[in-house]
């Protein structure tokens, strides 16, 4: 998160999920060698706003200025405002 950033309430941040496509297995007890976790960064620019209960997914970056709205669900990229 930079500066001026903000996240409302509720608001869930993931940096690591399962591969839920039926290829893979999914559960923390699995050896890693039968699941395919995807694990990325998160960024929240200068100025970006996140609406309550949003979830937000590995990899996703938002934008300078960038705004989100409540009840979300991102999974790629917000553009800058």
């Amino acid at each position: 998160m930079e500066d001026f950033s903000g996240l409302s309430a509720g608001v869930r941040i993931f940096s690591a999920s399962d591969d839920y496509s039926g290829e893979f297995m999914t559960n923390p007890t699995v050896p890693k060698q039968f699941t395919n976790v995807h694990a990325a960064t998160v960024y929240l620019r200068k100025h970006a706003i996140v609406g309550a209960n949003t979830v937000i997914l590995p990899g996703v970056e938002i934008r300078q200025g960038g705004a989100v709205g409540a009840m979300s669900l991102v999974t790629k990229d917000v553009p800058a405002f």
